[in-house]
């Protein structure tokens, strides 16, 4: 009866140590880079990360978007229009806007149709050439559309986000075969970014009207150059003014394939708060939204 009893206590004692033994070799084998038993799951940052390092190595890819003004807490959009891009052999990218059928100027109520005389719908195009990291016009200098229409490339705009202060956190709701990710850049920064925008365009409009003025002739060019400096300096006063006091809040939403990595959508609200000459308080916010398309 004794030995029975040992031998019982045996087996229990080998039991207890094959459970043990199991354990430990399952911990090692989770622990194991590569194995595919059980996978952790990517954190928002490194989701973001092979996101941008998959569009990177992407040679060709296109996409199509929208983009409209909303002035205070209403729901209208200003401004509003579409455009599309293409980017090929990797660092040539073309982007071609389309405006609506019909268009109401900024504060007039006057409607005018967007249409070329051909019927096709009007819009615009430019073309733009990574060199170094940087994303460079090739339209001439003196086209006021090369520096606006640069902050609409999608590409460009990950690129920028990598290197700033943000927070990015992910949103629940996505499917199963996408993650979405609320990115929203620190205020210091994305300020310091709308202010860099602002004066690519303002430096665009006014190389667009000196270059109007220089095919003048006789005596109403000098004063014509003039009076376009003093207005253009006058503007780019009463923005940097309107700009100090200014506070810019801005969140991206990106949609990522959890199998490729690649970016699916891209959207965008940022949002700008400042005190006009007249000391009256305003809000608006520039809204975007991107498909991203045939990669290839």
């Amino acid at each position: 009866m004794e030995k029975v009893h040992g031998r019982v206590k045996i087996d229990m004692f080998n039991r207890h140590s094959l459970r043990t033994l199991w354990l430990f070799v399952s911990i090692v084998i989770i622990g194991l880079p590569g194995c595919g038993l059980i996978q952790r799951d990517q954190t928002p940052e490194e989701v973001f990360s092979l996101a941008l390092s998959g569009i990177a190595g992407k040679e060709t890819l296109s996409f199509e978007g929208e983009a409209g003004l909303r002035r205070e807490n209403s729901g209208l959009f200003e401004n509003q229009f579409k455009f599309e891009g293409k980017l090929e052999n990797h660092d040539r990218l073309t982007l071609q806007t389309r405006l609506p059928g019909e268009v109401t100027a900024v504060g007039t109520g006057i409607q005018t149709t967007a249409v070329k005389n051909n019927g096709q719908p009007s819009g615009f195009s430019a073309s733009f050439e990574r060199k170094q990291g940087q994303w460079m016009a090739l339209s001439a200098q003196h086209e006021p559309l090369r520096g606006s229409l640069s902050r609409f490339n999608p590409i460009a705009q990950l690129e920028k986000i990598d290197g700033m202060h943000k927070t990015i956190q992910s949103e629940y709701g996505a499917g199963r075969r996408t993650r979405t990710l609320r990115i929203e850049l620190a205020p210091e920064d994305a300020k310091s970014w709308a202010v860099t925008q602002l004066n690519d365009e303002m430096n665009a409009i006014r190389a667009e009207y000196m270059h109007r003025a220089a095919s003048v002739k006789g005596a109403r060019k000098e004063k014509l150059v003039k009076d376009l400096e003093k207005v253009w300096k006058q503007g780019e006063t009463t923005m940097q003014q309107m700009m100090k006091q200014a506070s810019v809040q801005t969140v991206y939403h990106l949609t990522v394939d959890r199998k490729s990595s690649l970016p699916l959508r891209l959207s965008s609200e940022s949002q700008l708060s400042y005190t006009d000459n007249n000391r009256k308080s305003n809000k608006e916010a520039l809204v975007t939204d991107v498909n991203f398309k045939s990669y290839q």
